[in-house]
C-alpha cells in the first residue's frame, strides 16, 4: 500500500485548501451568501498560506518556517471560530483573542530558536487549535436555526473530530518519546494529514451547505409571506368585487326603468342608452379582474392545444363560422388560464371580423427558435395604425382588456405574441413558444 511521504500531504492539504477557497469565492460572487461567509473563506486562504510556509521549508531555516507556519495555521483556526460565530450568532470574535497570538508566536520563536522542543510547540498549537474548533462546534450545535439540525451537527462533528485529533497527536508525543514534529518520521502523522483533509473537505462542505440551507428557508418565508399577502388581498378584492357589482346590477335596473319612463324622449333616451353600454362595460371590467386575479395562482402545466381552442369555441357564439386545428398531439406548458387566449382571439375576430368571416385557423410549426402557433382568421383583418397598440391595457371597441390579458397570461411561461395579418385579408396572431414549453403528446 503506497503511502505518501509527509511534503506530499502537506501539497495535498495545500491544493485542497485552494481549490475550497476558489469555490466559496465563486459561490460569493453568483449566490447569496450571510455574514460569516466571507470569513470562513478568509480562513481558507490563511491555511493556504500556512501550508505553503511548510512546503517552502527546504529554502528558509527551520525555524522561521515551522514557527511561521505554526503561527499562520492557529490564525487560521480563529478565524474559522469568528467565522462560525459571525454566522450563527451574527457576533464577531472579540480582538482581544487575536491579540493572544502575540505572546504565542514569541513562544513558538522561543522553543524553535533557544530550545528546540517540537512537544512543546506542539502543545502551544493545540492550546489554540483544540478550544477553537470545540468553541465552533459547541456554537453549531446550540444554534436556534430550524431545519439544519443534520448539517449543524455534521458541521460540527467534523470539527469535533479534528479537535480529537490533535489531542491525540499532542497527548502521544508527549507520552512517548521520538521525533514528533510533522515533517518527522512519525507513523502517525499521515494519518493526522489524511483525516486532516478529509475534515478540511468536510467542515467547509457542510458550511457551504448551511449557506445555502438558510437561503432556501429565507425564500420559504418569503413566499409563505407573500402567499399571506395574496391570500388578504384577494379576499378583499373579491369582497369590493362582489359589493361593486351589486351596485352595478341596481344601477342597471335603475337605467331600465328610466329607459321605460323616457324611452319617447329621443335625447333622454340617448344618453340612457350610452349610460347603460357604459355600466356594461363597466362589468365586464370587473369580471376581469376576476381573471387577472386568477392568472398565475395556479402552477404552469402542459395545455393541449386542440381542447383548449375547442372548449374557447365552444363558450363562443360561433355562428356558422368555422373552427380548426391543424393537429390534435401539440401540448404547450402554460397557465391554466391559457384556454382564456383563445377565447379572446375567437372572440375578437367574431366582433371584429366582419360579414367576411368564415374560418379561424390555429396551425403550428417548429423553428430554430422554438414552436409557432398561429391563430388566423379570413375576415376584415387590424388596421396598420392599431396593430402597435393592440396589446395595451385599455386598447379596443370592448373593454379594451382581452389582447392584453392574452399576452399577460402567455409571458408567465416565456411565450410571446405578435399580430402580422394584412389589412382586409384578416388577422394573424402568432404564438413564440420557447424551446422546452412545447412537446407532441398523444393525441
Amino acid at each position: 500500500m503506497w503511502i505518501p511521504d509527509t511534503r506530499t500531504l502537506f501539497l495535498i492539504l495545500f491544493l485542497i485548501n485552494v481549490v475550497l477557497t476558489l469555490v466559496l469565492f465563486t459561490f460569493w460572487k453568483t449566490q447569496k451568501t450571510y455574514d460569516g461567509f466571507e470569513t470562513w473563506m478568509l480562513s481558507l486562504l490563511v491555511t493556504v498560506c500556512g501550508y505553503f510556509l511548510y512546503l517552502s521549508g527546504e529554502s528558509v531555516p527551520v525555524w522561521i518556517y515551522s514557527s511561521l507556519a505554526n503561527l499562520v495555521i492557529a490564525l487560521a483556526v480563529m478565524i474559522r471560530l469568528d467565522g462560525t460565530g459571525r454566522y450563527f450568532r451574527s457576533q464577531a470574535l472579540p480582538r482581544i483573542l487575536y491579540a493572544s497570538l502575540l505572546p504565542a508566536g514569541f513562544l513558538l520563536f522561543w522553543f524553535a530558536i533557544m530550545a528546540d522542543v517540537v512537544v512543546v510547540r506542539g502543545l502551544i498549537m493545540g492550546l489554540f487549535i483544540v478550544p477553537c474548533f470545540v468553541a465552533a462546534a459547541v456554537i453549531a450545535i446550540r444554534s436556534r436555526e430550524p431545519g439544519t439540525r443534520p448539517l449543524r451537527y455534521g458541521f460540527a462533528a467534523a470539527l469535533l473530530v479534528m479537535a480529537l485529533l490533535w489531542t491525540i497527536i499532542i497527548a502521544v508525543a508527549l507520552l512517548t518519546p521520538g521525533d514528533h514534529s510533522l515533517s518527522g518520521p512519525d507513523p502517525q502523522n499521515p494519518l493526522f494529514f489524511i483525516v486532516t483533509i478529509l475534515m478540511d473537505i468536510v467542515a467547509t462542505v457542510f458550511f457551504l451547505l448551511l449557506n445555502m440551507a438558510r437561503t432556501q428557508a429565507e425564500l420559504k418565508h418569503s413566499e409563505d409571506a407573500l402567499f399571506r399577502a395574496n391570500k388578504k388581498l384577494t379576499i378583499l378584492s373579491s369582497i369590493t368585487r362582489h359589493d361593486i357589482k351589486n351596485q352595478l346590477t341596481a344601477l342597471q335596473a335603475y337605467i331600465g326603468l328610466l329607459q321605460e319612463e323616457l324611452g319617447t324622449n329621443p335625447v333622454a333616451s340617448g344618453f340612457l342608452t350610452k349610460e347603460m353600454a357604459i355600466a356594461e362595460i363597466m362589468g365586464h371590467q370587473i369580471d376581469f379582474t376576476k381573471v387577472y386575479e386568477d392568472m398565475g395562482t395556479t402552477a404552469p402545466s402542459w395545455q393541449n392545444v386542440r381542447e383548449s381552442v375547442h372548449r374557447a369555441a365552444g363558450a363562443l357564439p360561433v355562428r356558422d363560422v368555422v373552427v380548426e386545428v391543424d393537429r390534435p398531439d401539440v401540448e404547450v406548458y402554460a397557465d391554466p388560464l391559457f384556454e382564456k387566449v383563445f377565447y379572446n382571439l375567437i372572440d375578437n375576430a367574431l366582433r371584429h371580423g366582419g360579414d367576411s368571416l368564415s374560418r379561424i385557423a390555429v396551425s403550428s410549426r417548429e423553428t430554430k427558435e422554438g414552436l409557432v402557433l398561429t391563430c388566423e382568421d379570413d375576415g376584415a383583418g387590424i388596421l396598420g395604425a392599431d396593430r402597435a397598440h393592440l396589446f395595451e391595457q385599455g386598447f379596443g371597441k370592448h373593454t379594451g382588456l382581452g389582447l392584453f390579458l392574452s399576452q399577460e397570461i402567455l409571458s408567465i411561461t416565456g411565450i410571446t405574441i405578435m399580430e402580422n395579418g394584412e389589412p382586409g385579408k384578416g388577422a394573424r396572431f402568432e404564438l413564440n413558444v420557447p424551446k422546452g414549453a412545447y412537446r407532441f403528446g398523444n393525441p
